[in-house]
């Protein structure tokens, strides 16, 4: 049986100016709920749940609502709520794609090339930036900005699907639910969702970038 919460209307064409095509599928609309991208890699994960969770029927690639997931991870409901309270109703997406970490959904992070050196992926780099002795003081007024050149390095690295994606998610908020209230919003205790403002950030420099692309918009 399908489920009624997917976003497999249609695909979104590829997005001109691209280095190469990648579909991703449309997010529904009018989106009334928090959705949460899953790729075909997702699989062998759906797969590894137990027999009657409804997100072992899905067809992949795939938006889910949000609350699904949660539910089939034994989350609870109430940190979908609190994330929906902190923007004021407005339902959110997101996706595993735009963690630097993960730790249940699969994701080959690129390999990142900075400034003349390898960095296995954007945590990686992140970290290796933090000063030596540690200073908080120094690094708190440093870390937004290297966490924002690791995610645009990240996107350059994976460019045609990771722009694909991001263009797919609109003018949509984008939020990451997560124990960590400074990159991600806390279900508990809230958060200032830092990485997903970041990606946001990010979705609009690609925007006004293919506006200057024949046929980009």
């Amino acid at each position: 049986p399908s489920v009624p919460t997917l976003g497999m209307a249609g695909a979104l064409p590829p997005p001109t100016g691209l280095d190469q095509p990648f579909a991703v599928p449309l997010v529904p609309e009018p989106l009334d709920e928090p959705m949460f991208f899953l790729s075909a890699q997702q699989g062998p994960v759906l797969r590894r749940l137990p027999s009657g969770s409804p997100l072992r029927e899905l067809e992949l690639p795939c938006w889910v609502q949000h609350r699904l997931v949660a539910g089939a991870l034994r989350h609870e409901p109430e940190g979908v709520d609190r994330a929906l309270e902190s923007l004021g109703g407005q339902p959110y997406l997101w996706a595993t794609e735009f963690e630097n970490v993960h730790s249940f959904w699969l994701y080959r992070e690129p390999t990142l090339h900075i400034d003349g050196r390898r960095y296995p992926n954007s945590e990686a780099y992140f970290h290796a930036q933090k000063p030596l002795p540690f200073d908080a003081a120094s690094w708190e007024t440093r870390k937004d900005d290297i966490m924002r050149r690791a995610i645009r390095a990240k996107l350059e690295a994976d460019k045609p699907f990771l722009s694909a994606l991001l263009l797919a998610t609109g003018d949509h908020p984008l939020l990451s639910i997560k124990a960590d209230s400074c990159w991600g919003f806390d279900p508990r205790r809230g958060g200032e969702n830092r990485l997903a403002l970041l990606w946001m950030e990010l979705r609009g420099e690609l925007r006004r970038g293919l506006q200057g692309v024949p046929g980009g918009g």
